[in-house]
């Protein structure tokens, strides 16, 4: 499966838009899936660039919408990388398969692996999947 989402210049925007137009959305916070290389470098390098870019994105969205960035979810970190994720800010961190164990995916469909799949890449791709589901 494909795990896809926004450019950090496209969050405000976005979030903008699901406050202002999707009334039956809650906005809570961001989340990011970031690189692992980045978090096993951070302790020879200093800090996750991933990790750090969502928290530059959580204080322009907070700016931008009057949303403390307390009040603001900040998910980032999984098994492999949580403590690098708690010591920059996430305020929740994914932890599945330290607690269960690897995942066993069954083997993707032919219809999964001929195109069958579509990803947001840009906001008006989000803009108007948003509009349909304030309809």
């Amino acid at each position: 499966a494909n795990k896809n989402g926004l450019e950090p210049s496209e969050a405000v925007e976005t979030v903008k838009f699901i406050l202002e137009k999707c009334p039956n959305l809650n906005f809570s916070g961001l989340m990011t899936i970031g690189n692992l290389g980045n978090s096993l470098a951070a302790s020879n390098v200093g800090e996750n660039p991933d990790f750090s870019t969502l928290a530059n994105v959580r204080k322009q969205v907070s700016e931008a919408t009057n949303i403390s960035e307390a009040d603001m979810e900040l998910s980032m970190g999984m098994s492999n990388d949580f403590e690098e994720a708690i010591r920059m800010g996430s305020t929740n961190v994914r932890v599945g398969s330290s607690i269960f164990g690897a995942r066993n995916y069954p083997p993707a469909k032919e219809s999964e692996t001929s195109g069958g799949v579509t990803s947001v890449g840009n906001i008006e791709a989000v803009t108007k999947n948003m509009q349909n589901l304030s309809a």
